[in-house]
């Protein structure tokens, strides 16, 4: 039987919610004086603690204090921020540590930072692969004696649902992340997990994104801890906790028939709090997106949560700028699409991976294309005035108290 842990957090106690999580499933039992250790928070992005987005500062530092008790060697962060958040001086995994706060507790305790996505890669070899047999990870990871992995609890476009087995992806360098969703982002990640697998995770339950997490209603607060030394295992009763059926989520069935872990809820222990006591039903991103972009024609394959995250930013400008109804004439290519059809109007063609049809319309390049320009191309499709629209973008930064950010 596999054990996995959810504990609540009472009067913003995280430290002892989380500790209390690690104490239930003897999550540190694997470590030994003199070991370096991986922290390996999600820090896709620069977005604050709290947000949902990231992982929250206080469950990586209370992770830390929890490691530095058993006497490491070394203790590292690390991260490799999603493609688009990949580029040194400009914005990269290290600018995400600042904003969420993570940077702050490794100044205090002395730990070193590393950006996962720019470290020496070490080529790795994955047994019985399904489509990546052979690939590239950081040197920090892959040296690394323990990796304990921090996800958050958020849906996803193409997994169903992003947890611990996904938030490994950090690991890969950006060539290879892009290459996961060529392949086959569920076999990928399963592929990874054969060679990086951590040896705990604990999983951020504070604040956790539903929908397309994009819109205030998207945020799901569950104020919980969930733990476990298996990944599947821990992915599981994520799934269940967000009201998914695990049977549904590719990568947590694929992972199981790998012998990664235990994905079927009759053979795994659940300490501290009942999954029913903390569950909240999670719309998904599938069924959100087409409510929200469901008056657009969207022609795509294999788009990533990049792409589909600033196009749900353009969506939301044209809707407070009052043009919804223009948007059954849109067109959008996106992703790897096999065909294209011959088209009316003028399509806009998103992101770096379709610019083979970028003649078609009007292309927006980008890995991904910020929401602005994307903006911007669909009002030149349809003859929107972008000034219009212009005008509510700064209005909806002002009232957020920051300016937009710069396309």
């Amino acid at each position: 039987m596999s054990i996995v842990s959810i504990t609540r957090v009472a009067d913003d106690r995280v430290k002892e919610a989380v500790q209390q999580a690690i104490d239930l499933v003897d999550g540190l039992s694997v470590m030994e004086p003199g070991m370096t250790v991986l922290i390996k928070p999600n820090l896709v992005k620069p977005s604050p603690s709290g947000s949902g987005v990231v992982t929250d500062a206080r469950v990586t530092e209370a992770v830390v204090e929890a490691v530095l008790a058993h006497n490491p060697g070394r203790v590292i962060i690390g991260e490799g921020s999603s493609v688009g958040y990949d580029l040194p001086g400009q914005v990269d995994s290290l600018t995400a540590m600042e904003v969420n706060g993570v940077a702050d507790v490794a100044r205090r305790y002395g730990l070193a930072m590393v950006d996962l996505n720019h470290d020496d890669p070490v080529e790795v070899h994955a047994p019985d692969a399904y489509v990546m047999h052979t690939f590239k990870v950081a040197r920090t990871a892959y040296e690394a004696d323990v990796i304990v992995d921090l996800p958050v609890l958020k849906t996803h476009s193409r997994t169903g649902i992003t947890c611990g087995l996904k938030n490994m992806k950090g690991v890969l360098p950006g060539y290879e992340k892009r290459r996961t969703h060529t392949l086959g982002l569920d076999r990928g990640i399963v592929d990874l997990n054969r060679v990086m697998k951590p040896h705990l995770t604990v999983v951020d339950g504070l604040v956790g994104l539903g929908g397309t997490h994009t819109r205030e209603e998207d945020r799901m607060a569950l104020a919980c801890i969930v733990a476990g030394t298996d990944v599947v295992a821990v992915d599981a009763v994520c799934a269940t906790l967000m009201g998914f059926d695990v049977d549904e989520i590719l990568h947590v069935r694929l992972a199981d028939e790998a012998n990664l872990g235990e994905a079927d809820l009759d053979c795994i222990q659940v300490y501290g709090e009942r999954i029913t006591a903390v569950a909240r039903p999670f719309v998904p991103y599938a069924e959100a997106a087409r409510r929200r972009f469901g008056s657009a024609t969207i022609i795509e394959k294999a788009s990533c949560t990049g792409c589909y995250g600033e196009m749900e930013s353009a969506f939301l400008y044209l809707e407070k700028a009052g043009f919804t109804d223009r948007l059954k004439e849109l067109v959008l290519v996106m992703g790897t699409p096999d065909e294209v059809p011959d088209l009316e109007g003028t399509p806009v063609i998103v992101g770096k991976c379709p610019a083979d049809y970028k003649h078609l319309g009007i292309w927006v390049p980008g890995c991904p294309p910020h929401g602005i320009k994307i903006t911007d191309a669909i009002c030149d499709a349809l003859g929107i005035d972008k000034a219009v629209v212009h005008e509510v973008i700064e209005e909806l930064h002002r009232i957020e108290g920051q300016a937009p950010a710069r396309p």
